[in-house]
């Protein structure tokens, strides 16, 4: 029997993808490389998939999990050759009680919210969480605004049920020396997350919102460093640079931000007197690095101006078709330096740049527009991606804060981590996948012709320079 045919007999013929719309999972949201899987499969129950992965198994056949699609990285592109597991489907809540939610990989982050009391909430949300599913957050660790002062999503995971390449299921706790903490950010490398128990935050008392608008770039960067100077721990700490601005004023995310060079969206939160203190220092801070401070006159006012930082992104399609999204992360006292770098390297390969970032924790997000139909244009986009990233590690950054590495930051991995480093990640991978059929080529450089190029772009990507 074909294995079309044994996997349309576990999920049913409506649930397995093999004409045109294999397409539509050639690539997740990092756009230079599309790769058309063999095959697609949607189970519908954890059932489904355990019974999906011991037929896989049997037949050495490569196969990879995806959620919505938003990585930013590639980890979703099936470059070898892998069918694609789509886990959509299992978006169910099992339970919420108290400061806890169970819930399937498939659901949205938005949705959360709609599932748990009022006087709690979920804190990771990337800027993709209106579709962006739980099992893609905790495989690549995101972030999102909250995370200076509530963590990332390692910070909300409090157990995790996942089915292992040989078929067998098993709930990690983190206790002792339980696996659980290897699960996030393992890019999908490990196993496959059938349901996770997220912790839920108490909803402070108060929320205040302040707006910083400097004149230059730099005087932006050192006053990110003095909010945190004066011993305020911001829940958001946003920075946008007058190309994010410009570009979300001219679409449907217009936000009526002030003119500047730059602007920080600062979010207190926490009991009355402790949030009129964090207020009054901050704007302490901005005054000294030369900013001028708004608060918002209204609840409408205040909505808008958040909703123009989580459209940023999109509105990039103002200067191009296509942009790369980096995610360095650096100290925060280095972001003056690197940003005037971003703006040189974008005019060195004759490319849009905008900067529009989570600047309490520094976790850079330099958008860089290409048109992905050029693909001369393509390379050079990923080249000034590149230099940006090692400049990045100059200066004691990482190569990625929460996008993860994919196939994108595949070559910085040996720059930053010693072989012996990536040897022990190499083992532990083994110990979970000893066949490599598991989302493979991804996150941990491969040896020599163990992974085939697909064509130039994916050549480049693998090249350690």
């Amino acid at each position: 029997m074909s294995l079309e045919r044994e996997v349309t007999r576990i999920v049913g013929e409506d649930w397995v993808i093999t004409g045109q719309e294999r397409e539509l999972f050639s690539y997740p949201a990092f756009l230079p490389l599309k790769v058309t899987p063999p095959l697609v499969v949607l189970p519908g129950s954890e059932e489904e998939v355990i019974e999906i992965v011991k037929l896989f198994k049997s037949k050495r056949t490569k196969y990879l999990i995806r959620g919505a699609g938003t990585s930013l990285s590639g980890s979703t592109t099936p470059t070898q050759g892998e069918v694609v597991i789509s886990l959509n489907r299992l978006n169910k809540v099992f339970y919420t009680q108290g400061l806890e939610i169970t819930v399937g990989p498939g659901i949205a982050n938005l949705h959360i919210g709609k599932f748990i009391d009022s006087d709690v909430f979920y804190a990771p949300d990337p800027s993709s969480y209106v579709v962006s599913s739980i099992g893609g957050n905790i495989s690549h660790d995101s972030g999102g605004m909250h995370t200076p002062k509530y963590g990332t999503t390692f910070n909300s995971v409090i157990s995790l049920r996942v089915l292992l390449p040989d078929g067998s299921v098993e709930d990690l706790n983190g206790r002792n020396l339980d696996p659980l903490p290897l699960f996030v950010g393992s890019e999908g490398t490990l196993g496959i997350i059938l349901r996770a128990t997220l912790r839920l935050f108490p909803k402070p008392g108060i929320s205040r919102t302040l707006l910083a608008a400097f004149d230059n770039v730099e005087d932006a960067g050192k006053a990110v460093v003095e909010i945190y100077k004066v011993g305020v721990t911001p829940a958001s700490l946003e920075f946008m640079d007058k190309p994010s601005i410009i570009a979300v004023e001219n679409t449907q995310y217009k936000a009526n931000y002030p003119e500047a060079e730059a602007i920080l969206l600062i979010e207190l939160d926490g009991n009355s007197v402790q949030v009129e203190e964090e207020i009054r220092r901050s704007k302490l801070a901005i005054s000294k690095c030369n900013g001028r401070f708004y608060e918002p006159t209204s609840e409408e006012e205040k909505t808008r101006w958040w909703i123009g930082r989580k459209g940023a992104f999109p509105s990039f399609a103002y200067y191009s078709p296509s942009y790369l999204t980096l995610d360095a992360n650096v100290p925060r006292s280095s972001l003056p330096k690197i940003l005037e770098f971003t703006y040189a390297i974008g005019r060195k390969y004759s490319l849009p740049v905008a900067n529009c970032f989570h600047a309490g924790d520094g976790t850079l997000h330099p958008l860089i527009g290409f048109n992905s139909e050029d693909r001369e244009n393509t390379i050079n986009a990923i080249k000034a991606a590149e230099e940006i990233t090692y400049y990045a590690l100059t200066l004691g950054g990482v190569p990625s804060g929460e996008h993860g590495i994919g196939i994108e930051k595949l070559k910085f991995m040996p720059v930053y981590y010693s072989s012996e480093d990536i040897e022990v990640m190499r083992r532990i991978k083994e110990s979970f996948d000893p066949e490599f059929i598991l989302n493979p080529c991804k996150l941990i450089p491969p040896k020599e012709k163990e992974c085939i190029a697909v064509g130039e772009i994916h050549k480049h990507l693998m090249e350690v320079d």
